[in-house]
C-alpha cells in the first residue's frame, strides 16, 4: 500500500469530547461560531437518528431532540489538535498533508515504508494508535489518493479498510458519487442523469462524461474508475512566532482588551525572532469563560510592524461582538521577514505644495461653495479589498 487517509468525522465535535469524554454517546450538535446565524454546522450520528442536520436552525433542534447538547466551534482547540494529529503522523511517514478542503482529514504517503511499517493491517494499527481513540479515526489504505479516501470512508469508527492492487476498481464501485471532489451542482447534476455509485459512473464511456461534464467530467470519470496520480504534497509550514497573554480578571469591555492586544503585541515583536522584522498575518484568539473561544485573522497587504499589527486587530476587535468575559489572549503571527528598506526626504527637505493648486481650490470655494478637490488617505491599508484600503477626504490647502 502506498497512500493512506486518516479521517476524523465531525473532527470539532470529537476534538470536544477530549476535553468532556463523559458526553460520548450524547447527541451532540455543532453550533453556530460567534456572531453568526443560529444555525446547525454538524451533527453526531447520535443526533442525526432524531432528524437533526446541518442547516437546521438551533429551535428546530430543541424541538426534535430536547437532549441534544449545542457545543460551540472553539478554533484554538480544533487547531491544536490537528497539529497535534499531524505531528505524530509524522513520526511514521515525513510525507503528510492535511486537506484543507475537508475537516479531520489526512493523507500520508507510506511509499517505501513497507520494510519499516510491515503489512497494510500493521501500517492501519499504527496510524489509529496515533490519534486519540475518543476521537474515533477511519483508515484507508490504497494504491492511489482517492482510493485511499473513499476506503477511509467506508471503514467502520475505529478501524480500517484496505484496497489492495488488484481490487481498486470493485472496491470503488460500490460507493456513493458523493465522494467525488467535485462542486455540489456537478454531483446534483449526475444524480438527476441516475448516476448514483462510481460504478455507474465508470460504466459509462469516457469521451460521453467528457461530453457532458467537460475536463472536470473526465478527471471523476478517470477517479471513479480507479485512476488518480494524484500525490501527497506535505503542506509548507510557515515560521509562526505565538504569545499568550491571561487576563488577571475576565475583561469584557474593548477599552481593556485593546490595552491586552497592545501588550501582547509589543511583548511578541520583542522576541529575538521578530527583532527588527515584520509580519504578513495576525491571528489573534480569546478563550472565553464559559469555555468557547473566539478568533480574528488579519492577512497584512504589505508585511507590517507592531503598529500595523494593532491597528489591524484592533479594528477588528472594535467590530466584533464578543460573546462573553475573555479570560486569555492568543496572539500568533505569520510569515516573519527582513524590514524592506524605504526612501525617505532629506532632513530639512519638504514637499512643496504647488501655488496653482492653492489658487484653484480658493477659487473653486468662492465659485461652489467647497473645492471639490479630495486626497487620498490610508484608512485600512490591510484590507484584502481594494476598496476598503484608502478614503478621500476633502481637501484642504
Amino acid at each position: 500500500m502506498s497512500i493512506a487517509c486518516v479521517y476524523v468525522p465531525h473532527f470539532a465535535l470529537r476534538v470536544a469530547l477530549l476535553e468532556r469524554p463523559e458526553l460520548d454517546g450524547a447527541p451532540l450538535v455543532l453550533g453556530p461560531p460567534p456572531g453568526g446565524r443560529p444555525l446547525v454546522q454538524d451533527a453526531t450520528p447520535e443526533a442525526a437518528m432524531h432528524g437533526i442536520r446541518p442547516g437546521l436552525t438551533l429551535r428546530e433542534v430543541v424541538a426534535l431532540c430536547p437532549d441534544a447538547l449545542v457545543i460551540a466551534p472553539h478554533p484554538l482547540r480544533e487547531a491544536a489538535a490537528a497539529t497535534f494529529l499531524t505531528e505524530r503522523l509524522e513520526r511514521l511517514s515525513p510525507v503528510v498533508e492535511y486537506d484543507d478542503a475537508y475537516d479531520g482529514v489526512w493523507h500520508v504517503d507510506l511509499t517505501g515504508s513497507e520494510r519499516s511499517q510491515g503489512e497494510p493491517e500493521i501500517a492501519a494499527r499504527r496510524l489509529l494508535e496515533a490519534a486519540p481513540a475518543l476521537l474515533r479515526p477511519r483508515i484507508g489504505l490504497a494504491p492511489n489518493r482517492f482510493a485511499a479516501w473513499v476506503a477511509a470512508h467506508a471503514a467502520p469508527p475505529g478501524g480500517s479498510r484496505v484496497i489492495r492492487p488488484d481490487d481498486v476498481a470493485t472496491a470503488l464501485a460500490p460507493a456513493s458519487i458523493a465522494r467525488l471532489p467535485a462542486p455540489p451542482e456537478t454531483i446534483r447534476r449526475m444524480e438527476r442523469l441516475g448516476l448514483r455509485t462510481l460504478g455507474d459512473l465508470a460504466a459509462l464511456p469516457p469521451a460521453t462524461v467528457a461530453a457532458r461534464f467537460g475536463a472536470e467530467g473526465r478527471r471523476m470519470w478517470a477517479l471513479a474508475s480507479g485512476q488518480d496520480d494524484t500525490p501527497v504534497r506535505p503542506g509548507r509550514r510557515p515560521d509562526i512566532v505565538s504569545e499568550r497573554l491571561d487576563l488577571p480578571a475576565p475583561a469584557t469591555s474593548q477599552d481593556a482588551l485593546l490595552v491586552a492586544l497592545t501588550r501582547l503585541t509589543l511583548r511578541a515583536f520583542g522576541r529575538p525572532a521578530l527583532r527588527r522584522r515584520h509580519v504578513r498575518q495576525a491571528r489573534l484568539r480569546a478563550a472565553l469563560e464559559d469555555g468557547g473561544a473566539w478568533e480574528q485573522i488579519a492577512t497584512l497587504r504589505e508585511p507590517g510592524g507592531p503598529r500595523r499589527v494593532i491597528d489591524a486587530l484592533g479594528y477588528r476587535l472594535r467590530a466584533a461582538t464578543l460573546p462573553g468575559p475573555v479570560t486569555a489572549l492568543a496572539l500568533d503571527l505569520v510569515g516573519p521577514v527582513d524590514v524592506a528598506g524605504r526612501q525617505e526626504l532629506l532632513p530639512g527637505f519638504h514637499a512643496r505644495r504647488p501655488r496653482q493648486l492653492v489658487e484653484a481650490c480658493r477659487q473653486l470655494k468662492q465659485r461652489f461653495g467647497s473645492s471639490c478637490l479630495y486626497r487620498v488617505i490610508e484608512v485600512e491599508p490591510w484590507s484584502r479589498i481594494p476598496e476598503r484600503r484608502q478614503a478621500l477626504i476633502a481637501f484642504e490647502p
